[in-house]
């Protein structure tokens, strides 16, 4: 979603929470993009206090806008609900979810 809107005013409307999502680590800039770091070993959750600070500006960026997906236009949050309503505790490792993740972002059906 960062990708197709300019990134910059994107970045700016999700990230008014006093830049959590920067000062946590979790989102990094790069040049003229931005992205998700995703090993969260890297995460610095501890430099910006509760968690819940972190949970609102990620529900945040990921509700608020719609993207192309497979052919559609959904938002972050319909995308989100529809593979947790699929596959919510129905893998048993991180890798499982990681893999059936990989597969539904690129358009395949999430099965590992």
């Amino acid at each position: 979603m960062i990708k197709e809107e300019q990134p910059e005013e994107y970045v700016q409307k999700i990230t008014n929470n006093q830049g959590t999502l920067f000062e946590s680590g979790i989102l990094e800039e790069k040049g003229d993009d931005y992205s998700v770091v995703l090993d969260k070993n890297e995460w610095r959750t501890d430099d910006v206090g509760i968690l819940s600070g972190i949970d609102s500006s990620l529900i945040d960026a990921t509700n608020f806008e719609e993207a192309a997906w497979c052919g559609e236009t959904v938002t972050g949050e319909e995308f989100v609900d529809e593979y947790m309503d699929e596959f919510w505790e129905t893998l048993d490792t991180h890798e499982e979810y990681t893999a059936s993740i990989a597969d539904y972002v690129d358009c395949g059906d999430g099965r590992p």
